[in-house]
Parts: structure tokens; sequence; C-alpha cells
């Protein structure tokens, strides 16, 4: 069972809080693979008024299928060929360079496409060197050692809330590690504080898209999540009271990147069982985090 703002790719110990809804990877498959309303942002062409003065198309579409693989385990010729909107030799061409240079493999039984163990050097490889990382994890193992329950480091990638690092606490029932996976910002506390802290505009802009449901909790009205931003700024730290996932309550605060030297800002989240984490063991765990990410800042 894992935690909903959850540690790695092991398998949990006994004991562990629900396990996650089935949820976004499926949905968001079908949106990137079936080409329906909803566009992701990456998958918008190159040649749109807000892309790149002197575009090199074919360059595009190798990065569209790659970064496909967020979202998807596998892609087919035709799949590709609609997200390229090319055509199925000019698709297979493509998906043939990558596999050369390792970016993909194909499954010899079902002829489908999957990630390839380049894509998987390149991306351990950049969280590896992460500045953010290493400037963050002195604080996040502090926080940790004070109120022992799992804490995450947390960055923005377009609308999701992207896991970086991550330190679990030692009780057995806990929330484990979710790094190198993502949360719609706005049903994660991580996300929520994030987005808190960006210009009115771009809040409006991530809300104005699809807005996943994962929890009979989650709200998806952009003025009711408005709402709650405004209430976020005002205390300085976000709630994700099972939201994300069912028995699981989290809290998070931020770390400017200016404070922290970083350049970007991020959030931790702290994140436990509901039936531990009530009301008054969250504003506790809040403060404390506030409390050492104001020292964090000050000493850095």
């Amino acid at each position: 069972m894992t935690g909903t703002e959850r540690c790695d790719q092991e398998n949990p110990p006994a004991g562990t809080i629900a396990a996650r809804p089935r949820s976004r990877r499926i949905n968001r498959r079908d949106q990137i693979l079936n080409a329906t309303a909803v566009t992701p942002v990456w998958s918008r062409s190159v040649s749109d008024a807000a892309g790149p003065a002197y575009p090199i198309e074919s360059v595009d579409r190798a990065l569209m299928v790659i970064l496909a693989f967020e979202e998807t385990d596998s892609i087919t010729i035709a799949q590709a060929s609609t997200l390229l909107n090319v055509s199925r030799s000019t698709a297979y061409r493509l998906l043939n360079v990558l596999e050369y240079r390792e970016f993909v493999r194909q499954d010899k039984r079902t002829k489908a496409f999957h990630g390839g163990p380049a894509l998987l050097r390149v991306g351990l490889a950049a969280v590896q060197r992460s500045d953010i990382r290493a400037a963050i994890r002195p604080l996040l193992e502090e926080i940790v050692s004070s109120v022992d329950e799992t804490a995450h480091l947390v960055v923005l990638q377009r609308s999701d809330a992207f896991y970086l690092d991550c330190i679990e606490g030692s009780k057995m029932v806990r929330a484990t590690s979710r790094v190198g996976s993502a949360l719609p910002a706005h049903v994660s506390a991580a996300g929520k504080i994030l987005l808190a802290n960006l210009p009115e505009s771009r809040v409006d802009e991530i809300l104005s898209g699809e807005l996943p449901t994962l929890t009979r909790r989650s709200k998806v009205s952009p003025k009711s999540i408005k709402q709650e931003l405004g209430k976020i700024r005002k205390q300085g730290w976000a709630l994700n009271d099972g939201e994300s996932e069912v028995g699981l309550r989290a809290i998070a605060v931020l770390v400017e990147g200016t404070a922290a030297g970083t350049g970007i800002d991020a959030s931790i989240t702290i994140a436990g069982p509901a039936q531990r984490l009530d009301d008054k063991r969250l504003e506790q765990i809040a403060e404390k985090a506030l409390e050492l990410v104001g020292k964090y800042s000050i000493t850095t």
C-alpha cells in the first residue's frame, strides 16, 4: 500500500497507507494518444505563435514522442502518427532513430515502443545532479527528524507537482516515496502551496485546463480552488485532506528559490495516515516546518 505523497520504487512495508486510486495515467494516456480536446502543453505544435522563432520540426517531433512517456508506458506507430500528425511511415522512421539511440525499445511481440535505457539514464542523471536536491536535503532531513513523518521535496512542472526527493519517517504505517512521479497540483498540498505563490495570470491558465478528480474530496471548481489558494497565502501552508488519496493527509510549506539560493521555488510536503494526523497534529507539523524553513532561509 502506498501513500499519496509517497517515496521510492521499492515495495513499501506492510501496513502502509491505502493504495492510490487508479488514476490519471490511464486518463492522460487516452488524451495523448487519442487526440482528445484537452491538449497537453508539450504536444502543441512547434509552429504555434508561442513557439520558437526558428523551429526544427523533426527535432520537435522526436521530443514530443520522448515527452509522451511521462504519461504512458508504450506507444505504437499508429499512435505516434496521430500524436505527431504525420504519416505512419514518417512516425516509424522517427521511432527507428530513437530506438537506435536507445531512447525507445520495441516489443517484438506487440510491436509497441517503450521507454529505452537512454531515457532512464538521462532522467536519473538529471535528478542526481540537481542542485536543488543537494541544497535542500539538510532541511528535509531536519524536518523528518523533528516530526517523524515522511517528507518530500517538490517542484511545479507545468500543472503538476513533481516529486524530486524524499525521506521517510520511521513509523511502520507511513507514507512512502513517490520520487520521480507527479500529481495534479490542485489536489496535492505541495502543488497548492506552489500555485499560491504564482502570479494570478499563471494560476488562471493552469485552472483553465483539465482538473482531474482522484478522490471524492478532490476540488475541481476553479473558483473553489482559488478561494483555497487565498487562504493558503494568509496562513503560509497548504493542506491535502484526502484529495489525492483516501486515508492520507498532508501539509506543505514553501521554500523560496531566492532564500534557498537555488533560484527555483520548491515546496516541502509532510504526509501520513489520516488517523494519526488530526487537525491539531497537522497544525503542529506545519508550525514546525515553517519554523525550520525560516531558519534555513536565514542561514543559507
